[in-house]
């Protein structure tokens, strides 16, 4: 059986440096195996990739992976309008078990999460498949992100925000104790 609507994987946005910018789609399913003759490289082990395009302002992605009950899931993310110009000709993916990275070479060395995350900014434009509508990925507001040593993508975690400012209370003194008569 055969379940031929598309998903729109869960996304997480980071940039390196001021000008790449990660990002990681989350696939369950997705297992690799190292490749021949280059055996640092990994690729899907149980999916193929169908589609991988960069464009100077988009990207298009879509992932066949084949579960354990033998049913075929596709998984297809398309940005049409990203915040800034990508160099196409240095824009990657790697995959590891259960997701893949996109790496894209920004054109200017200009910070995207602010685009991203901002009420008067348009964002990331995402493609809709089919009638499925993708729910946006980026926060309400934005986040500060801490690292925790940890591998990617659990490497940035959000900040706690801190705890609401309280003024020092102005309590009377504690009563003297009581004196002992003899």
């Amino acid at each position: 059986m055969t379940d031929l609507k598309p998903i729109v994987p869960s996304i997480v946005v980071q940039e390196e440096g001021s000008r790449k910018v990660l990002v990681y789609l989350n696939i369950p399913e997705l297992k690799v195996k190292r490749s021949f003759p280059n055996i640092l490289k990994q690729i899907p082990s149980n999916g193929n990739q169908r589609t991988l395009t960069f464009r100077d302002q988009s990207f298009t992605f879509t992932l066949n992976v084949q579960t354990k009950n033998n049913q075929t899931k596709i998984y297809s993310l398309g940005v049409a309008r990203l915040p800034g110009e990508i160099e196409p000709q240095h824009c990657s993916i790697k995959y590891q078990r259960g997701g893949c990275w996109i790496t894209m070479m920004k054109v200017e060395p200009m910070s995207w999460m602010n685009r991203i995350c901002d009420d008067m900014s348009p964002g990331l434009d995402l493609q809709e498949n089919d009638d499925q509508t993708p729910t946006a990925s980026a926060p309400d507001e934005p986040v500060q992100l801490r690292d925790t040593d940890m591998p990617p993508p659990f490497n940035l975690v959000p900040i706690a925000p801190s705890p609401p400012f309280r003024p020092p209370s102005t309590k009377s003194p504690a009563p003297p104790p009581p004196t002992q008569s003899t």
